[in-house]
């Protein structure tokens, strides 16, 4: 039986490697796998998952990303299109110091804590579901390249809500962040740029290496099909890969 890796990765002892430029989703809500549920990441631990990077920052930031059970659904007033989510993502608080609900754009462009970052290739299309995370309290999520801001989605705490950002330029890297608590549900992001290494460190050690099924189940090295595969390092960061594997006699 001889297996054939579709999905071109590098996995060497310290880095994951990942090259090309895709259509990403990130459902934050809806994906056990590479978004289980989570007391979420502290300063010093900003793990790259499937392309997205979430950085706690700060100094004493323990639950950025958090994810926890939340159970929703959202049609698109614009498309239509049905979402069911099963938890939430959690920011916890804002991308910057001294920031306020009622900031209609942020005091800085490029966020210092709790914040999720990018690389696109070029022109993208961001596209978000989120709510705010305090009852009756709407808040901002902005996209920057760290120098310019680029748009605004306020989200209520209720309904779910949904918005777009336009980026319109070179390749560069791309920032979201809040004014205060938001939850997430969903992003998605055309001609995002996967190249490079996800956990540049050297100095990591890989200590486990776990398969998934799309469904979130747990499956040996050796299974075919869509795999999701999670790397944990020594330092308690992982990253993630998604690759498929075809058996041919």
């Amino acid at each position: 039986m001889k297996k054939i890796l579709l999905l071109v990765a590098v996995l060497t002892a310290t880095s994951l490697m990942t090259f090309g430029q895709t259509n990403k989703v990130w459902n934050v809500g809806n994906d056990p796998v590479l978004f289980p549920v989570s007391s979420g990441y502290a300063t010093g631990n900003n793990p790259t998952i499937d392309g997205l990077t979430i950085t706690p920052g700060g100094t004493t930031v323990t639950n950025m990303a958090v994810v926890e059970a939340n159970a929703k659904t959202f049609t698109s007033p614009t498309t239509s299109v049905a979402y069911t989510f099963i938890n939430r993502f959690k920011y916890n608080g804002a991308g910057y110091s001294g920031a306020a609900a009622a900031d209609a754009v942020p005091t800085v462009n490029m966020p210092t804590q709790r914040y999720l970052s990018f690389q696109v290739a070029g022109n993208s299309t961001i596209y978000v579901i989120g709510a705010s995370g305090s009852t009756g309290s709407s808040r901002n999520l902005f996209l920057t390249d760290g120098a310019t801001l680029i748009g605004t989605v306020n989200f209520p705490d209720s309904p779910l809500n949904e918005g777009t950002f336009t980026y319109t330029g070179p390749a560069t890297t791309l920032y979201l962040f809040t004014n205060a608590a938001i939850n997430m549900y969903y992003i998605s992001a055309t001609n995002v740029l996967l190249s490079g290494i996800n956990t540049p460190n050297a100095s990591k050690r890989i200590v486990e290496i776990q398969n998934y099924d799309i469904l979130g189940k747990q499956v040996s090295k050796n299974a075919k099909g869509m795999i999701v595969q999670k790397v944990t390092y020594d330092d308690g960061t992982t990253s993630t890969l998604k690759s498929f594997v075809k058996s041919e006699k």
